[in-house]
C-alpha cells in the first residue's frame, strides 16, 4: 500500500515538473523568437502559449477593442511550419488567415466595434518514422497600437 501510494506521489511531482518546464521551454522560446515581430506594437502583456504535437488544433476567443489597431502574432517552433490560422467572427466569418513559413506569421488588424473573435490554429500532420512524438511550442501575441 505505502508502495503503491510513494509512486502515485511520484509521478503526481515529476508531472508539475514537467509541465513546469514546458511553459518555462515556451516562455523562453517567445522571448526569442516571437516578441520581436510585434514591433512597433505593444504586447498587451497576455502569453497565449501551449506544448502541441503534430496534427492538433486549437480554438482560442481573444477580444478586439474598437479604436486600437491590432498585430495578431502566431508563431510555432520551426517543425511545425506550414502551421495554419484563421481569425473568425463568432457568426464563422473569417476576418484573417495565414500559413506560418518558419517561424511566425503576423496580421495587422482593425476592428469597427468591440467584439469576440475566434484564433483557430490547425498544425500540420508531420510523418513520424521514428515512432518519437515530437512536440514544440505555439504561441499566440496580440500586440496593440491606438490609431
Amino acid at each position: 500500500m505505502i508502495s503503491i501510494l510513494y509512486h502515485k506521489t511520484t509521478l503526481l511531482v515529476l508531472s508539475i515538473f514537467l509541465s513546469i518546464g514546458a511553459s518555462a521551454q515556451c516562455k523562453g522560446f517567445t522571448k526569442r523568437k516571437c516578441l520581436p515581430g510585434l514591433e512597433p506594437y505593444l504586447s498587451n502583456g497576455q502569453l497565449n502559449a501551449a506544448q502541441m504535437t503534430a496534427g492538433q488544433n486549437a480554438e482560442v476567443q481573444l477580444t478586439f477593442n474598437k479604436g486600437l489597431s491590432y498585430r495578431l502574432l502566431v508563431c510555432t517552433d520551426p517543425y511545425f511550419e506550414n502551421t495554419t490560422y484563421q481569425l473568425k467572427s463568432l457568426d464563422d466569418t473569417v476576418l484573417a488567415s495565414d500559413t506560418i513559413k518558419d517561424t511566425y506569421a503576423s496580421q495587422d488588424i482593425e476592428v469597427n466595434q468591440t467584439q469576440p473573435l475566434m484564433l483557430q490554429i490547425q498544425l500540420p500532420e508531420i510523418e513520424n518514422t521514428n515512432d518519437i512524438v515530437r512536440d514544440g511550442c505555439v504561441t499566440i501575441l496580440i500586440g496593440f497600437k491606438e490609431d
